[in-house]
């Protein structure tokens, strides 16, 4: 049931659709010899890019699907050889982790998913048994979140000649939707609410720890006298005032033994 549920959870993408073809992903993932795959992989901690509100986002989701309903999930109660003739989407919620009882849809959020069923059928949310696919999702996020993707979906199987059906939901893709900013909750200018880093993360030194080692020693204080005298591009210059002097070994000597963590 584990292996359905990152199965199924894949198909958000891949259903959802519209049948645009402007920014329509190539089906090319190397799954090897798997019969049953999708990238990203939750199992494997994998998730979507994050996206930055009023930024272009865009990330592509790869599927493969197995011929046998069994390959999904061995309990099910088919034969064998029943074959999975077909997977579709009934609805996508996502579930704000902040407030579970909250939730919204994709498009609410400024995005969309735009599939590639290869043509296979008419419906471009549906998809064939034995068969790889993938979708873009896509859009100009607008509102800032960290949501739950709950996907409701339909799988076909013949049985006796008789078409038969059947609705689950499943959640394990996150997707966080935020700003750029200091994503290190070590710095002093960290932003919770910042999903990628810009690089703008700004650490408490600690003085006199020229080695970055966490303590004030002997060693620190080698590295200033080897650079003693330094006018430019200093990199014991604890005083700050662009060279290394007299003025950086009298501070090194005054939290001399101390440490920093």
């Amino acid at each position: 049931m584990k292996r359905f549920l990152t199965f199924s959870s894949a198909l958000f993408a891949a259903c959802l659709m519209t049948t645009q073809l402007l920014g329509q992903c190539t089906a090319d993932f190397d799954f090897g010899d798997a019969s049953l795959g999708v990238s990203p992989n939750p199992e494997l901690g994998e998730q979507f890019e994050p996206g930055v509100v009023g930024q272009s986002y865009e990330d592509i989701l790869h599927i493969l699907l197995p011929q046998l309903v069994l390959e999904i999930d061995p309990t099910l109660p088919f034969f064998p050889t029943t074959p999975l003739d077909s997977a579709s989407l009934s609805s996508v919620v996502l579930v704000d982790l902040n407030d579970t009882l909250s939730t919204t849809t994709l498009e609410a959020v400024g995005l969309q998913v735009i599939c590639n069923n290869n043509g296979d059928s008419g419906n471009p949310c549906s998809f064939l048994g034995g068969n790889q696919y993938c979708a873009s999702l896509t859009g100009t996020p607008s509102v800032q979140g960290s949501y739950r993707v709950d996907i409701y979906v339909t799988g076909w199987v013949t049985v006796f000649g008789f078409p038969f059906s059947q609705e689950q939901v499943f959640g394990s893709f996150i997707l966080d939707l935020g700003e750029l900013g200091c994503t290190d909750d070590e710095a002093t200018n960290y932003n919770p609410n910042a999903v990628l880093d810009d690089g703008s993360c700004l650490l408490d030194t600690c003085l006199g720890d020229v080695d970055g080692d966490n303590s004030v020693t002997v060693s620190d204080l080698l590295e200033i006298l080897a650079e003693f005298g330094c006018t430019e591009g200093c990199s014991t210059d604890i005083s700050g005032d662009g060279s290394t002097t007299v003025v950086d070994l009298l501070e090194l000597l005054s939290v001399f033994g101390s440490s920093c963590s």
